[in-house]
């Protein structure tokens, strides 16, 4: 009884003493303005003073994309693209689901190829300097 009386007094000490306890928490942080898009000190996750290279803009645009976006699954009031009192049959619905699935694809496609253009420009440039 003692034994494990003392076992369970040192676990709580050594958890109230370790690493990962003192830990920052997700709200710890002080605001610096520069995840805040608009913010006069937005730097694309940088420091005020580092020059943002293209390929880093680009890195940063395409990761946060879709921050805002709403997910894809079935909203109630949207009904498809019909009045509220349609009945939607499947064909239209599956056609309605295929013309966002092809917006989708377009979008990130476009996006790959920003991706890709800054890629190269950033390497044309690292190169032409030379």
């Amino acid at each position: 009884m003692k034994a494990s009386l003392f076992s369970i007094i040192a676990a709580a000490a050594l958890f109230t003493s370790s690493a990962s306890f003192a830990a920052e928490g997700p709200f710890d942080r002080r605001y610096d303005g520069r995840d805040d898009r608009n913010s006069k000190d937005f730097n694309y996750g940088y420091d005020r003073n580092h020059r943002v290279t293209a390929a880093e803009r680009a890195r940063w645009e395409a990761a946060h994309r879709n921050d805002n976006r709403r997910d894809d699954h079935y909203d109630r009031n949207q009904n498809y693209g019909f009045e509220r009192s349609h009945r939607v049959t499947a064909q239209e619905k599956a056609r309605w689901e295929a013309q966002q699935r092809a917006q989708r694809e377009a979008q990130e496609r476009a996006q790959r190829e920003a991706q890709e253009r800054a890629r190269r420009e950033a390497a044309h440039r690292q190169y032409g300097r030379r």
